[in-house]
């Protein structure tokens, strides 16, 4: 997909007359970053999330700094946000953007090209002094995002076509309408990164950008805002802003924002894909985590989604701190209630990951997690992991996540891999067989999984 978090940096800092280039190894070679470095870039900017993603973004970094090494490398993104201190402590890192980078990447430049302004006072930036102390300046304001200009412009559009595969069912470009969600969910970055705020693009606004997306090319989107805002009345400014556009899009909106008359109105407009996070069937455990949602509201939603041509995906969580044995099964049965009520949804079941900076991180460490002291650690923290040590003791959710992954979302997720799609079916039936039966003991499949994902991260300490 898409890196639209620094194609939207990119398009801002160009407006305001600093040349960028970008990078993205997914789709671009080792020529073309050699042939930007050569360049002597001001700074190099690296974006990173909590996942695989860090150990590849620190392998990268040594790479260039071994090429520039008077440039300053700064990262950013959720996981830099949520950790500054512990990005910082990396040699290789100068500094660390907090939360939204527009604003605070313009005045870091600023200060590399001229001295000014000091850097004590650029809101939202960690930096080291002399001595290598870490520095967190007091957070950056929001800025107003409708001032934001259109992210796929200048070498962005140039770069768009890379990403385009107009035979794939999964979207490949990102667009984002909003930012932050009102709720406050304890689980999620949201409260910690956006103050559970929500700030919309006008409909205008929006229904331009999707027609300039419409005219290079772009078929096929996913809408990468936090659960649409976690509002209704948004969700209904989306459908105009659609109509007539011939676009199919994705999205990922909360359950109990949507009903039948709405559901029609997406489909009529190019919904093919929705994303619900429904994380457990238990009032309590809905409570607990603060999810602004209950059963009945989950009920409800999947009796409007069943009747829908749309494909649905409803994403479950288990291993919360204060949930029981008792409470994590309940949510392998309800995965069961699903399938059989709606047979055509994909179903994932992924185990709690601690992030810092949120709610439920603070008493998963009060509950004997221990987070890792390095950055590079912290690159293990994916999907297919157990993190806590409440869940390790559980030998029936050890592999839960790879289970229900390759039993309920076989056909739309892997649906665009041609290559190995006998090796993936084998997988599917071999994991329906085991979910059937709760059979997830002596697990050949993860383990050649794993020794497969090793190697990956083998191969991602390699320039």
């Amino acid at each position: 997909m898409t890196p639209l978090a620094v194609f939207t940096l990119g398009s801002y800092l160009a407006e305001e007359g600093i040349e960028v280039e970008y990078f993205d190894e997914r789709v671009q070679s080792r020529r073309e970053l050699d042939a930007a470095l050569s360049r002597n870039p001001a700074l190099i900017g690296v974006s990173a999330i909590t996942s695989f993603q860090i150990m590849r973004c620190l392998t990268l970094t040594r790479y260039v700094k071994n090429r520039c090494p008077s440039a300053p490398v700064v990262w950013g993104g959720v996981h830099p946000s949520m950790c500054p201190e512990g990005t910082l402590a990396e040699n290789l890192i100068d500094y660390v953007v907090l939360r939204e980078g527009e604003e605070t990447l313009k005045e870091l430049y600023q200060f590399i090209s001229s001295g000014k302004p000091d850097l004590s006072s650029i809101a939202g930036l960690a930096w080291k002094s002399e001595d290598g102390s870490p520095h967190v300046n007091p957070e950056r304001p929001f800025l107003d995002i409708e001032k934001l200009p259109f992210p796929y412009q200048g070498r962005a559009e140039e770069l768009l076509p890379r990403y385009l595969r107009p035979e794939a069912k999964f979207p490949a470009v990102g667009y984002q309408m909003s930012r932050g969600c009102r709720h406050r969910c304890r689980f999620c970055y949201n409260e910690f990164y956006h103050h559970c705020l929500n700030r919309r693009k006008p409909p205008d606004q929006i229904r331009e950008e999707l027609r300039r997306l419409k005219s290079l090319g772009v078929d096929n989107i996913f809408f990468y805002d936090d659960s649409m805002g976690g509002e209704k009345s948004f969700l209904r400014q989306l459908v105009p802003a659609m109509e007539g556009l011939s676009l199919k899009w994705s999205a990922s909106p909360r359950i109990n924002c949507i009903d039948e008359d709405l559901i029609r109105d997406f489909e009529r407009v190019g919904c093919q894909w929705l994303f619900f996070g429904l994380e457990s069937p238990r009032d309590r455990i809905l409570k607990y985590i603060q999810k602004g949602l209950t059963r009945k509201d989950i009920d409800r939603g999947i009796r409007v989604m069943i009747n829908s041509s749309i494909i649905t995906t409803y994403s479950l969580m288990i291993g919360f701190p204060q949930e029981t044995y008792e409470d994590s099964l309940a949510v392998l049965d309800f995965a069961d209630e699903i399938h059989g009520r709606h047979p055509s949804a994909e179903i994932v079941i992924q185990p709690y990951a601690p992030l810092p900076g949120t709610d439920l991180f603070r008493e998963a460490v009060e509950h004997g997690f221990q987070p890792p002291s390095l950055l590079a650690d912290w690159s293990y923290f994916t999907m297919d992991r157990i993190h806590t040590p409440w869940l390790k003791g559980r030998a029936l959710f050890k592999n839960v996540y790879l289970i229900s992954f390759l039993a309920f979302r076989y056909q739309h997720m892997l649906g665009d891999i041609k290559k190995y799609r006998r090796i993936y079916a084998l997988a599917h039936r071999l994991a329906a067989f085991r979910w059937r039966r709760r059979w997830f003991g002596f697990y050949l499949e993860g383990m050649i999984y794993r020794l497969y994902t090793g190697w990956q991260y083998l191969k991602a300490r390699m320039c």
